[in-house]
Order: structure tokens, then sequence, then C-alpha cells
């Protein structure tokens, strides 16, 4: 059973990284999708941020910069979050769409 609170929680405090970044939120969904096909692996994720943000396909800058800023975000975010596995994702997603200003019903 997913600890909620502990979700909400982490999805909170991504919630507040992500408003203060210049960044696409849809870039932020694909590297959780990534996150997500990967096995929620931390590792796999880090490589991939990494790689995006210093030598990612042919792309425009702009998108360069999100996912270097994804990659920051990660760090501070993703490093230090009580949660593992799906409960992580799940809080990763929650706090995509709060920083949308998404609410579901």
């Amino acid at each position: 059973m997913p600890n909620w609170d502990a979700i909400m929680k982490e999805a909170k405090r991504l919630e507040q990284l992500l408003r203060r970044a210049d960044i696409d939120f849809n870039e932020t969904e694909k590297a959780l999708g990534y996150y997500l096909f990967k096995g929620c692996d931390d590792q796999a994720i880090e490589r991939y941020l990494k790689e995006m943000a210093n030598n990612p396909p042919p792309r425009s800058r702009r998108t360069q910069g999100y996912y270097r800023e994804l990659h920051r975000i990660w760090q501070e975010w993703g490093k230090k979050c009580e949660l593992s596995g799906i409960d992580k994702a799940r809080a990763w997603g929650w706090g995509i769409k709060m920083a949308r200003g998404e609410t579901v019903q």
C-alpha cells in the first residue's frame, strides 16, 4: 500500500523546484517515462539526464537547457527523496501535475 502522505510531501518539494526552473513539463514527463521504462532505476535516470544535458541528439539548445535543469533538479530532489521505486515515480508525476496547476477530481 503506497504511503500517500510521504508521496505528496515529496511531490510538493519537487513542485517547488519545478516552478522555479525554466523547464518544459513535457520533457519532465518524458524523463519520468524513461524512469518507469527502466524499472525506476535511479542510476539509469541519472545517466540519462546527464547524457541528455551534455550530449543530446540533435535538438534545440533550449531542450538541452531543459535537461540541464532536470539533471540539476534530479540531483537536488531525487537523491534526497525518501521514497524509492514506484512511489518515487508517483511523487514525480504528482509534482509535475502540481507544478502545472492541474488538479485531479
